[in-house]
């Protein structure tokens, strides 16, 4: 029985954990706050590369402020061409509006995280299933120290 309960209490700590986001085109005109994405032009990737690094194609973070034609952002990471990423630890980058190709906003993804919770949910069921058995230790007596069946 505790072996089922562990279990449960297992599969719902990681699916509580697994929720899933995407970047999508912005709701809401002001986004001050928000973790968008900024992906830059071939010429804001030269323009900015003292900044940010060479040969980078987007910038992520938190939004500060959006205002003079440029976005002040919290960088939290930067992708290169290549797919490489580098972390960053929010240092204040100011981005003007010609350098950017796109914008994107971070959401919640339902979708995805249906996808992720089944797929998820399925092979726990599966492994339990495969390694598991029934479950529980086998004790002499039913119990952990009890008297050995006559």
């Amino acid at each position: 029985m505790w072996s089922s309960i562990r279990f449960v209490a297992f599969a719902i700590a990681v699916l509580t954990a697994s929720a899933c986001y995407g970047y999508y085109a912005p709701l809401n005109p002001d986004l001050t706050g928000r973790r968008i994405q900024l992906t830059l032009t071939d010429s804001g990737s030269v323009v900015l590369s003292p900044r940010v690094g060479f040969d980078i194609d987007a910038v992520e973070g938190e939004l500060l402020t959006d205002s003079a034609g440029k976005y002040l952002m919290s960088v939290l990471t930067t992708r290169r061409r290549d797919g490489l990423e580098n972390g960053w630890k929010g240092e204040a980058v100011a981005i003007p509006h010609t350098l950017v190709a796109t914008l994107t906003e971070r959401r919640f993804s339902r979708a995805r995280t249906t996808m992720f919770v089944g797929a998820t949910t399925f092979a726990m069921v599966a492994i339990k299933r495969i390694f598991g058995g029934a479950g529980g230790a086998n004790f002499p007596g039913g119990t952990p120290g009890g008297p050995a069946p006559q």
